[in-house]
């Protein structure tokens, strides 16, 4: 490999890490309008289970409450796992690529000694956007609208960013695939969509 073609990319590698981390920033509440804290919602997300059983042939036989309960599970423990810095967690949920990212991103916060803070609300909703089958390969476009606290501190302990007294309401687009023919029950995580967003939450 010469050396101009290993700098092409190292530039593209950039740009990649820069739309992932403009994504998860959107993920992790940036934008949103802020309103008081409340108690968190009564939700149960004990494990990660996205392992639709009747997902055969025809797209009618997916169950989505099944998909839905797993993606939730799955949403929850990517945003609290990169908030940590944890990428022992994160790795089974991500595609390769994606995971290469996400590292990428971890570790350039904590060179520069930020900490993420996190406190996970709650799903307000979650919904399938879009089915895309091939063969015996899907990907599956799941919207997601949740609430988060959430604030970068610098090494002092100052919020550089968000506030930790503030509820955001955050919408956000990930596309999970999985191959079906895999016996690995899981689905991952190939994509934050460009076509998420953020939106006002009025209580």
């Amino acid at each position: 490999m010469t050396e101009n073609f290993g700098y092409i990319d190292i530039i593209l590698l950039a740009m990649l890490a820069g739309f992932i981390f403009l994504r998860l920033r959107n993920v992790l509440g940036k934008g949103a309008d802020d309103i008081p804290i409340k108690p968190r919602f009564n939700e149960n997300k004990d494990s990660f289970s996205i392992n639709p059983t009747n997902l055969k042939k025809d797209k009618e036989n997916f169950d989505k409450k099944d998909f839905i309960k797993g993606a939730e599970a799955a949403y929850e423990m990517i945003i609290g796992a990169f908030a940590k810095g944890d990428k022992n967690s994160l790795k089974p949920l991500l595609t390769e690529n994606l995971y290469r990212e996400f590292s990428k991103i971890i570790d350039e916060r904590k060179t520069k000694k930020i900490t993420s803070e996190l406190t996970f609300i709650g799903i307000k909703e979650t919904k399938i956007a879009k089915i895309d089958k091939e063969d015996t390969h899907y990907k599956i476009k799941t919207k997601f609208t949740s609430e988060i606290v959430n604030c970068l501190k610098n090494n002092s302990g100052m919020v550089i960013e968000g506030d930790p007294e503030k509820i955001k309401t955050v919408t956000d687009v990930w596309i999970f695939e999985k191959d079906l023919k895999n016996k690995n029950p899981t689905w991952y995580l190939t994509e934050l969509s460009s076509d998420g967003d953020e939106k006002e939450t009025k209580h």
